[in-house]
């Protein structure tokens, strides 16, 4: 799905309802709704958001914004920024203690690590670590910090209740953003320089497993029950699937573009992925899930189904209608059709061994527009449309002519977009939702009006006189005035209005006329006598 502009990081609230993505290029973080897929709000943050973090409760999201050397924090309830803390010098990741009582910020600039008291909202300290850190993960028992810094190819391990560095991991090459299991046993460290993940054995500071097959690993984020540390490969443009317990790959997904951050659902049935490369999120199954699990009502959508124990299936049920094209491609995934279907069904697989946990498919009905507002604008874009109809909240794109626009979805019965440049006339406006296709609307780019001629020229202060205006145009015309003051007229023609002058003190005024596709001035100021 399009996010904006320069996406990097992505974080998920703990009930598994939203995500929030930052957008580097434009300074502003979407919100997207995990259950419908779209983009729910967009809320300025800042210049150059990167890191995010959510509080445990869920309740706030904390964003890194490293070039307002800010951290900017949104109120969840509300999708607005409810606080900041300055002074941060380049924050680049942050992370929440368990607690959710501080914050801990890898400033950059400063070669230090800050620490935010969420209650006050006010810096705690601040502890000196190598150069050039990066990023910031906290265990999972709040007891330590772990920063990986680029500028040393080291790690420094925080006491959190000490605020002191008390260990130093070293060997790394360009370490980016780990992940601690679970248990707290193992850190996942992503060597971007050295195209590998090492696994740290954190009880004795050592290196126990490096994991090859990465070009430029950007990110670690393992599964709430820590069987699988999933990884972001922006070289390959693929996210690889480790397996704990052997460190071993033991899953690739492919056709990705840049992929840097990405967060798992807490339910571990989906992976979110921010494509820095194309501005997309992509959303993956886990390894036990359903690739999408949204499709139109008519069916027909290919599926994936990720799992285990899948060879010699012998039936896949969407409901209580059976899937086509059913293939069994090993032993941990089936690939099949949709039948037609409404609402939300369960899918379910059977073998020889029985028959599999049920996990819900959305049926999305088809979209439909009703209306545009406004339907018409200038050619220089810029102007925002409401898209009015319904079945609109899983819109994937949407298209003016040949422009593809970014939507914000509003409802699931409004969308808005904002118009790009375009020559003069009238083009299709398309709606792409998961549900299908709406595509029974136009929008009208119009050129701005001209006014060529005015006449006459003088008039008597107390107003009345019939002043005609002649030039391009004109047939749109939303309002004449006077200098500020507003006029009644008539449109004659494309070419041609009539307005009554407005009274007015003695003097000299502009004359103006204004269209949906903009504004224009007599050639000649109109006089009051």
């Amino acid at each position: 799905m399009p996010v904006g502009a320069g996406p990097v990081g992505v974080v998920i609230t703990p009930n598994g309802r939203w995500a929030y993505v930052s957008d580097f290029g434009d300074g502003t973080v979407k919100v997207i709704s995990t259950s419908t897929r779209a983009v729910t709000a967009s809320i300025d943050v800042g210049s150059g958001p990167w890191g995010l973090t959510a509080t445990p409760d869920g309740r706030q999201v904390y964003v890194a914004n490293y070039a307002a050397n800010t951290v900017q924090v949104i109120d969840t309830a509300t999708n607005t920024v409810s606080g900041a803390v300055t002074g941060m010098a380049n924050p680049v990741g942050l992370a929440a203690t368990p607690d959710g009582s501080r914050v801990y910020v890898a400033c950059q600039g400063l070669n230090r690590v800050r620490v935010i008291g969420t209650a006050t909202l006010t810096v705690l300290g601040e502890i000196a670590v190598g150069t050039g850190p990066r990023n910031v993960t906290v265990s999972p028992d709040g007891r330590h910090v772990y920063v990986s810094e680029e500028g040393d190819n080291a790690i420094s391990v925080i006491d959190t209740a000490t605020g002191t560095v008390t260990a130093r991991l070293t060997g790394f090459l360009f370490p980016r953003v780990c992940a601690v299991t679970p248990d707290g046993r193992y850190l996942y460290v992503p060597n971007y320089g050295g195209n590998i993940v090492d696994v740290i054995d954190l009880a004795t500071g050592t290196i126990i497993a490096a994991i090859p097959g990465f070009s430029l690993p950007f990110m670690v984020a393992i599964t709430r029950d820590g069987t699988l540390a999933y990884v972001s490969d922006s070289g390959n443009g693929t996210v690889s699937a480790i397996d704990t317990a052997t460190h071993t790959i033991v899953r690739t997904y492919g056709g990705l573009n840049t992929p840097y951050f990405l967060a798992v659902t807490p339910d571990d049935l989906q992976i979110y992925v921010v494509n820095n490369g194309a501005s997309t999120v992509s959303v993956l199954p886990g390894l036990t899930g359903l690739f999408p699990d949204q499709g139109p009502t008519g069916g027909g959508t290919p599926v994936t189904i990720i799992g285990t124990h899948l060879t010699g299936t012998t039936a896949v049920h969407f409901g209580n209608r059976l899937a086509t094209h059913v293939v069994v491609v090993d032993d941990n995934e089936i690939t099949c059709v949709t039948p037609a279907g409404q609402g939300v069904v369960n899918v379910t697989v059977t073998t020889p061994g029985g028959t599999s946990f049920p996990v819900p498919f959305y049926y999305i009905p088809p979209p439909r527009i009703t209306a545009l507002h406004p339907s018409a604008g200038p050619v220089a874009g810029g102007t925002t449309v409401t898209i009015e109809g319904r079945n609109l909240q899983t819109v994937t794109t949407v298209t003016f002519g040949t422009a593809t626009l970014v939507p914000t979805v509003l409802s699931d019965s409004q969308i808005t977009v904002t118009t790009t440049p375009a020559a003069p006339g009238t083009v299709p406006v398309v709606v792409t939702t998961v549900g299908g296709v709406a595509d029974d609307a136009t929008y009208t780019y119009l050129a701005p009006p001209s006014a060529t001629a005015i006449s006459p020229v003088t008039g008597p202060a107390a107003g009345g006189t019939t002043v005609t205006l002649t030039g391009t145009g004109l047939a749109t015309a939303t309002n004449v005035a006077f200098g500020t003051t507003s006029a009644a007229f008539v449109v004659v023609s494309d070419t041609l209005i009539n307005a009554t002058a407005p009274a007015h003190t003695a003097g000299a005024v502009e004359v103006t006329v204004a269209t949906p596709g903009g504004s224009a001035t007599a050639p000649e100021p109109y006089i009051y006598t």
